[in-house]
């Protein structure tokens, strides 16, 4: 008789698990504290505690015009995003192409976000991938964590001796002052300590989850098994919601685009604008030929 193939494990991912039961928080909202002022060192050491880290200011008020510009006028026409008639929301999500646009350099490595995101991950952490996303009214997201590299029992992932290592993390860059009819990105504090996704619930151990209710140019930074979602996009008059997300992985993860070795993918305005840190964020490297993507 063949040899029985044993089942393949199903992926504990909380984002992407097709079998996961999903919740979307629609009770009391409580904001995070907002910062006095930016604290490195206690940025890192929330993103082990809490999960998350906010850093203040990081764009100023023409940056985040020009990324406005740049998200409302890229892509097909708003038509093509609006499934409101399906029961959801304008949603315009946009990948960033690095190896393609230089005006995406000046992000990658903004001091503060950076400086968090080599901490956790490593010197040679490496940008993962970004996105430019538009949402509209009727947009809510359920609780969620976007990936869980480590499953463990809540009794050994809570236990204040274990330190689970951070695998990705994502930068959201807010493009509006937040506020709660515009749907903001809500957290559940310490909740990458669960040792697991989440399974139908909005909160875990007592704890409810709480809006980053931030300013145009902050930025919010969490690890991608912090459990988080978005409250409720309910605004009378279309106000939609503007967010660049940029990912930091482990210099060991396969990138979303080619890495900067393989320069003959990019944009020669890339190439010759990119700053060694930038190369080295974009999986720069000696020169090598690689298949097509």
């Amino acid at each position: 008789m063949p040899a029985t193939l044993a089942p393949k494990p199903v992926f504990d991912n909380g984002h992407f698990k097709k079998d996961q039961k999903f919740a979307v928080y629609d009770g009391p909202l409580e904001n995070l504290p907002y910062p006095e002022r930016f604290d490195l060192e206690a940025a890192i050491d929330a993103m082990y505690s809490d999960g998350f880290a906010i850093i203040p200011g990081v764009l100023n008020a023409q940056e985040v015009a020009e990324l406005r510009h740049i998200m409302t006028t890229s892509g097909k026409p708003d038509e093509y995003y609006d499934e409101t008639a399906k029961g959801w929301c304008f949603n315009k999500h946009l990948t960033v192409e690095y190896h393609k646009d230089p005006h995406f350099l000046r992000y990658i490595d903004r001091p503060g976000v950076v400086d968090i995101a080599r901490a956790v991950l490593g010197a040679g952490c490496r940008v993962h991938s970004g996105t430019l996303w538009i949402t509209g009214p009727g947009r809510k997201m359920p609780i969620h964590a976007d990936f869980l590299p480590v499953a463990l029992p809540e009794e050994y992932a809570s236990d204040p001796r274990v330190r689970v290592p951070i695998a990705e993390c994502v930068a959201q860059f807010y493009l509006d002052d937040l506020t709660a009819d515009i749907g903001p990105t809500v957290v559940v504090p310490g909740s990458h300590r669960s040792g697991r996704a989440p399974e139908g619930e909005t909160e875990w151990n007592g704890i409810k989850p709480k809006a980053a209710m931030l300013k145009a140019g902050d930025v919010l930074l969490f690890r991608f098994d912090c459990w988080h979602g978005a409250y409720s996009n309910t605004n009378k008059e279309g106000r939609r919601r503007y967010v660049m997300q940029l990912s930091y992985s482990h210099h060991r993860t396969e990138l979303g685009y080619p890495p900067m070795k393989y320069d003959h993918y990019y944009n020669p305005e890339v190439l010759r604008l990119a700053t060694p840190a930038q190369r080295q964020l974009l999986g720069g490297g000696a020169a090598k030929k690689a298949p097509a993507y």
